[in-house]
């Protein structure tokens, strides 16, 4: 073989290897029909911000609440669909805790209401296999969100790049979840503080692609980290949300969504979907924070009637226009429903005073 024809081979072998791995990545026809679910979930065509609460899903701590757990799980997704009028449902506990949301969501394809996309959260990037596993059998679920990099924050395009560079699993392991037939939704922890220029956001978008294997993501999560003097603020402060602007060259590429931690009451809620709107995000992922005495109390008719009242409020003509800062007192700012449904748990403590835990002195119902 002389030296032309070696190096014609050469090519043609560089050729379909770059072939193959182009193919590892594409996605199947569910992973395509779960992109679209997702999409459509994820962006309003009133151009609105989206709404997805986040669920998380307690462990029984005996048997007779485990045995009741599966109706209380799909009274829960019930509310959420029906009365809340979700987009889309982050879930967070384990994948038997989330059969029976599953079935009630696909159970309502072609109903009105219709079905909430349902997206897991994975903890556990070690654990992703054996999560796909048993996600194969539960209908409803359209995506996963990754934690990118165990959650650790980001203050700068460079700290992405040198952390992608320690996690190059996060490729092999966002194919797998598109070879399941689901969508990779990456989650990106942003340093608080950090300022993110409109170039550094294209850049920063264009690195969790190629972090992912080459293939944009249908969204990508944005969360601002939260730093010891944060968790120490007063209730009364502002609430956390990404500070990051999605520039117009790339509103159109992916989903945009904006994790908002806060305490639900005098206008907060609204406020954080407020800055989210200013910024550009296409939608607000509701985390479990903002559900009252939810790590202590996590009674999961509780959590459907708060999510109900306050998503109702959030959609509301009412609480587009005001200053989180000049405490306007909104008309309702958790509905009246919310209050009737919660006020004997209340008035006994269950779930901390009205004012934040621990706080007394009346219901102030136009605050929340």
């Amino acid at each position: 073989m002389n030296l032309s024809n070696s190096i014609t081979l050469l090519l043609s072998i560089h050729h379909a290897v770059t072939t193959v791995n182009s193919l590892s990545i594409t996605e199947s026809s569910r992973a395509q029909t779960a992109r679209s679910r997702l999409a459509e979930a994820f962006r309003s065509p009133s151009k609105k911000l989206t709404l997805h609460p986040e669920i998380v899903l307690p462990e029984p701590s005996d048997l007779t609440l485990l045995l009741l757990r599966p109706s209380e799980v799909t009274k829960l997704s019930l509310a959420i669909r029906t009365r809340a009028k979700a987009n889309a449902i982050f879930v967070e506990g384990t994948v038997d805790a989330l059969i029976p949301m599953g079935k009630e969501q696909d159970a309502a394809r072609g109903n009105f209401p219709g079905p909430n996309p349902i997206i897991y959260s994975l903890i556990d990037e070690s654990s992703l296999s054996s999560v796909l596993e048993q996600l194969q059998d539960v209908d409803g679920v359209e995506g996963v969100m990754v934690p990118f990099f165990g959650g650790k924050e980001i203050d700068s395009i460079d700290s992405y790049l040198e952390e992608a560079k320690n996690h190059p699993t996060l490729a092999d392991g966002c194919g797998a979840i598109w070879e399941a037939g689901l969508q990779p939704i990456p989650e990106i922890v942003l340093a608080p503080g950090a300022e993110w220029p409109e170039e550094d956001v294209v850049r920063l978008v264009d690195a969790v692609k190629e972090t992912c294997g080459g293939l944009d993501p249908v969204s990508i999560v944005f969360t601002n980290g939260e730093t010891a003097e944060e968790e120490e603020e007063e209730k009364d402060d502002e609430p956390s949300t990404p500070k990051l602007t999605i520039p117009a060259s790339i509103s159109k590429r992916l989903a945009f969504i904006g994790s908002i931690r806060t305490t639900a009451g005098e206008g907060r809620m609204n406020y954080a979907t407020s800055k989210l709107s200013d910024c550009n995000f296409n939608g607000a992922f509701l985390r479990a924070d903002c559900v009252p005495g939810y790590r202590l109390n996590p009674d999961l008719n509780v959590v459907g009637g708060f999510w109900s009242a306050a998503m109702g409020d959030l959609k509301s003509l009412k609480s587009k226009n005001f200053s989180f800062r000049s405490k306007v007192k909104l008309e309702k700012d958790v509905p009246m429903e919310w209050f009737n449904y919660q006020k004997d748990i209340m008035e006994d403590g269950a779930l901390g005073g009205p004012g934040g835990a621990g706080a007394g002195g009346e219901l102030n119902t136009d605050a929340g």
